[in-house]
């Protein structure tokens, strides 16, 4: 038996065909005179039958072994050890005349071959779930927003066409947007789609009662508003805080009241 060596590279041709191994030998049939590509994830030494060399052309390059058969044979046995960890893998490969057959086959183990379905289902779900979001600008955002402010970061489904954007707002805007409450009132983030912005706003009550939020007495030129909570807790209290989030056309800084500053006589 010789012994060749091959090294892979991370770019490989399309494949037909993927076969994993799950510790039984893995049987490739090819058709006589019809080159067939196997290809491997990584590097490799492939131990070849010497007897086969009178029976097919092989070729090894960059990871890939190349193989014509000459004329049709019966089970020849491949042996074939990945170099970065030992892995040993068994390929039988016998030839035919007139066969259908695989033209590329890449051959992964069963543990990378589940983490490529995995993978694929997971984007198209995410496509799916996408298209399915039959839902306008402005609900897509305070979704979106919702999402980045009280999941965590694994859960933030995909939103295409949404960018962050810088605020400009000072670090309290109640006496602009909620002049009625006894909150502070700080920007967290904003985020923009199309021609609309939905800023993230948290909320703090400093009085003891409970307070009702009344979405209307928000004094911001905004297309939306929604918030978290329906209700605001005493202070000092885990319910104290709600996020409110505004929705304006373009930025909400151009879309508050102006900011009376204090004259001191």
């Amino acid at each position: 038996m010789s012994i060749c060596s091959l090294s892979s590279h991370a770019t490989t041709p399309p494949t037909d065909r993927i076969m994993a191994w799950e510790g039984i030998p893995l049987p490739i049939t090819l058709a006589v005179g019809k080159e067939t590509l196997i290809t491997f994830d990584s590097d490799v030494r492939v131990g070849v039958p010497s007897g086969l060399y009178s029976q097919a052309r092989i070729d090894a390059l960059r990871g890939t072994v190349y193989i014509t058969a000459n004329r049709a044979f019966e089970t020849q046995r491949l042996q074939v050890e990945r170099l970065r960890d030992g892995l040993r893998m068994l390929i039988d490969i016998r030839a035919q005349e007139g066969v259908t057959h695989q033209t590329h086959i890449d051959i992964v183990t069963a543990d990378e071959k589940a983490a490529m379905e995995s993978a694929k289902a997971t984007q198209k779900k995410q496509a799916e779930h996408v298209a399915a979001l039959r839902m306008p600008i402005p609900a897509l955002l305070v979704r979106y927003a919702y999402q980045n402010i009280y999941s965590p970061h694994h859960a933030i489904e995909p939103l295409p066409g949404v960018s962050r954007i810088a605020m400009q707002l000072d670090k309290d805007i109640q006496a602009q947007a909620f002049p009625l409450w006894p909150v502070t009132a700080t920007p967290v983030a904003a985020w923009f789609m199309g021609d609309y912005t939905v800023t993230a706003i948290t909320l703090t009550h400093k009085n003891s009662d409970t307070m009702t939020i009344d979405p209307r007495q928000v004094t911001a030129d905004a297309y939306a508003v929604s918030f978290a909570f329906p209700d605001m807790g005493p202070a000092m209290t885990d319910s104290a805080m709600n996020t409110a989030f505004i929705v304006t056309k373009g930025p909400l800084a151009d879309r508050l009241p102006p900011r009376f500053e204090e004259v001191t006589p």
